[in-house]
C-alpha cells in the first residue's frame, strides 16, 4: 500500500488533476493496482485525454503509474485502475 497528501494525474506535461489523500493498492495476487483519492482542482478537457498517469512524488523523485481507468462521484472522489508502476525517476 503507498498512501500520501498530494498526488497528481498528468497528461503528457500538463497537470490535469490535483489529488488529495490518495491510496494506491494492489490485490493478493499482484495484478491488479488500484488508486483512491479525492480530486481538488482538475481539467475536464486534460481529464477526458488519454493516456492519463498518476504521479505521487516522494523525497528521492517520484512513483508513476498509467492509469488503465478511472471514474469521479459527485462528491469529488476518484477511484481508478493503474498499470503497473513505471521505473522510479530521480531528480
Amino acid at each position: 500500500m503507498l498512501t500520501g497528501v498530494v498526488g497528481y494525474i498528468r497528461w503528457a506535461y500538463y497537470t490535469a488533476a490535483q489529488l488529495e489523500g490518495y491510496t494506491v493498492t494492489r490485490n493478493k495476487a499482484g495484478t491488479v493496482w488500484s488508486l483512491t483519492a479525492m480530486v481538488v482542482l482538475s481539467d475536464a478537457f486534460k481529464m477526458a485525454q488519454r493516456p492519463l498517469t498518476f504521479v505521487a512524488t516522494h523525497k528521492k523523485g517520484e512513483w508513476r503509474f498509467p492509469i488503465v481507468s478511472l471514474t469521479v462521484d459527485l462528491n469529488s472522489r476518484l477511484t481508478a485502475t493503474l498499470g503497473p508502476p513505471e521505473p522510479q525517476r530521480t531528480p
